[in-house]
């Protein structure tokens, strides 16, 4: 965005547009104000719920020892307008206009901060059993699963599966890890980095399956 700050003619832009209201987008749009910026902020979520950490999910949240991870930050205060449960659905630069559900949102300077989408696994959608965790209502779901002590799978042995695995042990049920890859975080940290995490899971009681990649999933 830095390269944007200026419109042809030199004027500041008059109003910046946030789509993703995850932790980029909020630092965004506070550093903005904290940087002297004057004019609009909007800072678009497609979640109704006030913007939150998302790490805490699979953990604190997810074991009900906190009920959200909301931001500490005061966005009345600093004068950028908030726009939940928005889903934006197209983008028109010619036109400098997000398309949402709500309408279009003009802008002058457009900062993309959507974050990554959980994939998802062919032919599970809508599996009795089968869940993603990605979002709070996700892990609000996933509550009543572990309280019950269920036997569970978690496909990815990445730092999100690791965070989940262990708190389901924690929990009191029994977990099994597949990972497609030769080991954990394959794809994020070196062997001799990562090499020492894979101590983690048979510590915590936890099954881990490397080279095993998911062929199916079956009601």
């Amino acid at each position: 965005m830095s390269e944007q700050t200026q419109e042809p003619g030199g004027a500041a832009p008059r109003r910046v547009v946030v789509a993703g209201a995850g932790m980029a987008g909020v630092q965004t749009a506070a550093a903005l104000r904290e940087r002297g910026f004057t004019g609009e902020v909007t800072l678009i979520g497609a979640e109704p719920h006030q913007p939150y950490d998302r790490p805490p999910l699979s953990k604190a949240v997810l074991l009900g020892t906190a009920e959200s991870s909301a931001f500490e930050v005061d966005f009345e205060e600093l004068g950028i307008e908030l726009r939940l449960g928005c889903e934006v659905t197209g983008l028109r630069p010619g036109d400098h206009e997000l398309d949402t559900e709500a309408g279009p949102v003009p802008y002058d300077v457009l900062v993309i901060a959507t974050g990554a989408e959980p994939l998802r696994l062919p032919g599970a959608e809508g599996v009795p059993g089968v869940h993603l965790l990605r979002t709070l209502d996700d892990a609000e779901r996933l509550r009543p699963v572990l309280a019950g002590r269920h036997d569970i799978v978690v496909v990815g042995a990445g730092w999100i599966g690791a965070e989940f695995a262990t708190a389901a042990r924690e929990a009191g049920c029994a977990v099994t890890v597949v990972e497609a890859e030769e080991r954990p975080l394959a794809g994020v940290l070196p062997a001799e980095v990562a090499a020492p995490m894979t101590a983690w899971y048979a510590q915590a009681g936890v099954g881990l399956r490397t080279h095993a990649r998911v062929a199916r999933v079956e009601p």
